[in-house]
């Protein structure tokens, strides 16, 4: 299936220098070929660069080629819009090219500036057994190091302060790439004013766990491994990255756990509410048979830029926002940062506050 993507790819490469340089026409295409195959090529060169160099050079070059992602993917839709089109009625070469030009650097710079900050996502979920009221802040898929860095951490932590919740959780994905291990990266949280606790992405581990979580508990974070700790009337259930079961393919995989051979092992007993922190947004078929009440996860983005948006949502049953399976809640953020290109398109950049209610209790009539 790599394989396949990778030639699709290479062959888009090859064809949309070719057609847009006849359409906009162009003698010598050569330059465009040759723009084409730099950006190509500089797309596995960063994912390489980012995880074992930390300079002013590199964040330049990670955020220039990352964006030529989404410039590439708006490009190709508005080239295989025109083609439909064009099918069905010849339009003006010339015109069509420069419209397509135009269309395509238009959407890639609103996209640019709609991922620069982030906005406030609220909900309330009903969980029985609840004593009082709690409200939460989900951060989730940060993703400091080329892209974004401790500027815009302190943000996420000024925000968060304001909306002064009972306790704070972060659902994974807070690094990527060696810059998240500068030793203030994470400083901000500290000045966060609630109790604050993580469980790890694929991401995290990609980047180094181990001194990740050494930083993030050096800044007052609770990390959370496979275990249960009682806070504000809950019983909150941390996980580590991992699949559903056996049965499905991740291609993020990072450990040999499932959700289905975890929680077996973990004391679930009593009637206290139940929330799992897990950064992949699968699994509430088991969470449901283990009494979970409410999954908070991300890993998504919700697709981060249309057109990949449907995609993300084809791959994932719960993709964002809040879902309910059997009684059992899962919501899921679409995340405060992203990931390769820093461009959002029909998503935005979110932190979540999370209103936990008391469920009403079921009528007997």
């Amino acid at each position: 299936m790599i394989i396949l993507h990778l030639l699709l790819i290479i062959a888009l490469n090859i064809y949309l220098p070719w057609r847009l340089g006849g359409l906009l026409g162009l003698k010598n295409k050569i330059w465009l070929y040759i723009l084409f195959a730099a950006a190509f090529i500089s797309c596995f060169v960063i994912m390489a660069l980012m995880t074992r160099y930390d300079n002013i050079l590199v964040s330049a070059y990670y955020n220039l080629a990352s964006a030529w992602i989404g410039v590439f993917l708006y490009l190709v839709c508005f080239m295989v819009i025109f083609e439909i089109i064009n099918f069905i009625h010849k339009l003006p070469s010339v015109k069509a090219g420069r419209t397509i030009v135009i269309l395509t650097a238009a959407l890639s710079v609103y996209s640019l500036f709609n991922a620069v900050s982030f906005k406030t996502a609220y909900v309330s979920i009903p969980v029985k057994n609840l004593e009082n009221e709690v409200k939460i802040v989900q951060l989730s898929d940060i993703h400091l190091g080329a892209a974004r860095g401790k500027n815009y951490l302190a943000k996420i932590v000024i925000k968060t302060n304001e909306l002064n919740p009972d306790l704070v959780v972060i659902t994974g994905d807070i690094a990527d790439g060696k810059a998240a291990l500068n030793k203030d990266m994470f400083a901000p949280l500290k000045d966060l004013r609630s109790p604050v606790y993580f469980v790890y992405g694929n991401h995290d581990v990609y980047v180094g766990l181990d001194e990740i979580i050494k930083k993030l508990e050096e800044n007052n974070v609770k990390v959370m491994r496979n275990e249960i700790l009682f806070t504000n009337g809950i019983k909150l259930i941390g996980l580590n990255y991992m699949k559903a079961d056996d049965s499905v393919y991740d291609p993020h995989q990072v450990t040999d756990e499932t959700i289905k051979d975890i929680l077996p092992a973990l004391d679930l007993s009593g009637d206290e509410p139940k929330i799992v922190l897990h950064h992949g947004p699968w699994g509430i078929e088991y969470m449901n048979e283990h009494g979970i009440d409410l999954v908070l996860a991300g890993h998504t983005h919700a697709g981060q830029i249309f057109p990949a948006s449907l995609m993300a949502k084809a791959r994932f049953p719960h993709n964002k926002g809040l879902a309910e399976y059997k009684g059992t809640y899962m919501y899921v953020s679409q995340g405060a940062g992203t990931f390769l290109p820093r461009m959002r398109l029909m998503t935005n950049n979110e932190i979540n506050f999370i209103t936990l209610e008391r469920q009403a209790a079921e009528s007997n009539e």
